[in-house]
């Protein structure tokens, strides 16, 4: 097939190939895979991309459903996508579009579902949000990919334009985020259809929280609040809510209650205003939503809790609300984090993945794993409300990755950790973060003070000394080594284990937790024998540059069970295999194998095809009679923050 691309975009080596298939929930998914390997490509790592010329190539050789174009970070190239905005047989378009192309026209594809257009900009992402499911318009600058179907729309340029105000007024006008940080702003100027004086007494004190409302109309108030005043504002809050802010229907409905006093039309105010309007006024400014059956919004947030408008009905669905703190983007999840306050002003910072909005019960497992404080009590229906309402607040977002470890980063290589990531010159990069929910081994190797020049001189004559050199020469490659890992495993070259076997009491145990260990600034080391096959999976699916260790491999002395699971692993992770595990709910969760491995054991695995994947060292007790071993492993194991320091000059 020929294609005409524009030059802008066939000159980049940014291309991919992408195959229709069926997603775990039955659905069609476009998904990308690497013209380079044949395997799924990720769309934040180069190495999966190819030039033009290859991946055509690809597409037809192995009948591809279409070509992709990845995105990148300060590439110059903007994508917008604007989904069901064209009649598939009329060739129509909807306003939106017709909008957008009658004042910036660019090169424009049309999708391959024909009813959406792909159009292209050179410039820049305006810097926040770039999705709006109301308007059906998506901005992406990085990380993500278009389908290309080299259908050109019929009237529109070959070349792609300049950003002229493009990017800006389209993101403005069609996906800006018009809420506010919790989303109540536009809620303000909701237009309201207005309840009759009984109408609002019949909702109010039946609504699911009604017997907060019937207290204060009852002007029972004593013991919830510290004076009636309090509790005069916060009847008239209500009032104010079921009233659309109705300051002259508050004032006769609050005339009605218990509460009312004489108090109420005395002036309390120097520019004559009486306590009952200054009240009024106070309980109009603090309400923020307001009660509209014929709304558009079906989730709002008010007094403290989350409502669900349905029909004639409002209801709460918790009695907490969220304030975001960040949200994580990783390939194939996301991970938010969020303070969320409760109706009595109490915050818990929780974590969730986007796994935890696929019903009620694994959301609620979610809020109550360190509190019983936080509820939610609407239907699966009402959730993914909520969840479409939450992804719309304003969230600080960074890029995400599974494993810690090196990783190449908007034109550098960045370590990265759960905490914190840094470049090659120890300075913080803010953008990138390991998911919290695959930290398993942990390092604190970026915070270790580099070696100087003496202080390098005089580790290598003692760590070049506490052994042989047939066992500390390959011992120092190894460790050397997993600091390379990533890049070998770009070049397709496969990375050994690390064996270290002797009898008890020659020493092995000992450079594994005293030099090797310090090395990469940790000290966990797995009993071999007491592991499971998820063990394994998770840690070494936890790092792809600090090694995951394994102490008293005893294979004769292991279940047949653990023993198969172990040697399994060691194969699988020398060729960076997934491990897949089921769950108890069918579906099935797979870890990528990526740490180093190092073993100690007194015996050898019997399978040739493991020991030909591993670098197998010998010790023996006779290793450790010389005096000037001893002494030179007892210097290093005073010395541990010069094999942290070595580490961090490594990475």
């Amino acid at each position: 097939m020929n294609y005409t691309f524009p030059q802008d975009m066939v000159t980049r080596k940014q291309w991919i190939c992408w195959r229709m298939e069926l997603s775990k929930d039955g659905k069609d998914s476009k998904v990308p895979y690497s013209p380079v390997t044949g395997k799924k490509a990720s769309t934040t790592n180069p190495k999966d991309w190819s030039a033009f010329d290859l991946a055509a190539s690809a597409k037809e050789q192995y009948q591809y459903n279409g070509l992709g174009f990845v995105f990148v970070k300060d590439g110059g190239l903007v994508g917008v996508d604007i989904d069901h905005c064209r009649g598939k047989n009329t060739g129509e378009l909807n306003d939106t579009a017709m909008a957008i192309l009658e004042r910036f026209p660019s090169y424009t594809e049309i999708s391959p579902s024909e009813t959406g257009l792909h159009i292209f900009y050179k410039g820049e992402m305006p810097a926040k949000g770039n999705k709006n499911t109301k308007t059906g318009v998506e901005m992406y600058a990085h990380s993500r990919y278009f389908t290309m179907t080299g259908n050109k729309l019929p009237g529109t340029p070959e070349y792609i334009s300049d950003d002229s105000g493009a990017l800006a007024w389209i993101h403005d006008s069609f996906i800006k985020n018009k809420k506010s940080g919790n989303s109540k702003k536009n809620l303000k100027n909701e237009k309201y259809i207005p309840l009759t004086d009984d109408e609002i007494l019949d909702k109010a004190s039946s609504a699911e929280n009604h017997e907060d409302f019937n207290n204060l109309w009852d002007g029972n108030w004593q013991g919830s609040y510290p004076s009636q005043s309090e509790a005069d504002l916060a009847l008239c809050c209500k009032l104010a809510f079921w009233s659309g802010k109705n300051k002259e229907q508050m004032d006769r409905l609050f005339r009605k209650s218990a509460l009312y006093r004489s108090k109420w039309d005395k002036v309390h105010h120097s520019s004559g205003a009486t306590y009952g309007e200054e009240t009024l006024n106070k309980a109009v400014d603090a309400t923020e939503a307001v009660y509209n059956p014929g709304g558009a919004i079906p989730i709002f947030e008010h007094d403290g809790h989350y409502y669900r408008s349905k029909a004639e009905k409002v209801y709460p669905i918790t009695n907490f609300v969220l304030k975001p703190v960040e949200m994580i983007v990783a390939e194939d999840e996301t991970q938010l984090t969020a303070d969320l306050v409760t109706v009595r002003g109490e915050t818990y910072r929780l974590t969730f993945m986007s796994s935890d909005f696929a019903n009620k019960q694994k959301f609620k497992n979610t809020l109550n794993k360190r509190t019983i404080a936080l509820s939610y009590t609407g239907s699966d229906g009402d959730l993914e409300l909520l969840k479409a309402y939450i992804s719309e607040l304003d969230w600080p977002t960074k890029t995400g990755v599974k494993a810690m470890g090196i990783y190449r980063h908007n034109g550098s290589v960045v370590f990265v950790t759960t905490d914190v990531a840094v470049d090659a010159s120890g300075k913080a990069v803010s953008d990138i973060i390991q998911l919290e929910k695959y930290h398993s081994i942990e390092s604190l190797i970026h915070n270790a003070a580099p070696l100087t020049k003496d202080h390098l001189q005089e580790l290598g004559e003692h760590i070049m000394s506490y052994n042989e050199p047939a066992k500390t020469v390959p011992i120092l490659a190894w460790m050397a080594g997993c600091f390379v890992k990533t890049h070998l495993r770009e070049k397709s070259v496969k990375f050994p284990h690390l064996m270290l076997i002797g009898e008890a009491g020659s020493g092995k145990s000992n450079t594994l937790e005293r030099i090797i260990l310090p090395v990469f600034s940790r000290s966990k080391i797995l009993a071999a024998g007491q592991t499971t096959a998820f063990t394994l999976m998770k840690d070494a699916a936890s790092s792809n540059t600090i090694p995951m260790a394994l102490d008293e491999f005893k294979p004769s002395k292991t279940d047949k069970y653990r023993l198969d699971a172990l040697l399994n692993h060691f194969r699988n992770s020398y060729d960076v295999q997934e491990g897949i595990r089921g769950r108890a709910d069918q579906s099935i969760v797979s870890y990528e194998l990526l740490a180093p491995l190092v073993v100690a054991g007194e015996e050898a695995a019997d399978e040739a095809a493991i020991r030909e994947r591993s670098i197998e060292l010998l010790f023996s007790k006779k290793d450790l009679k010389t005096g000037e071993h001893r002494m030179t492993f007892g210097w290093l194991c005073a010395n541990t923050e010069l094999l942290s320091g070595l580490g961090r000059s490594l990475l």
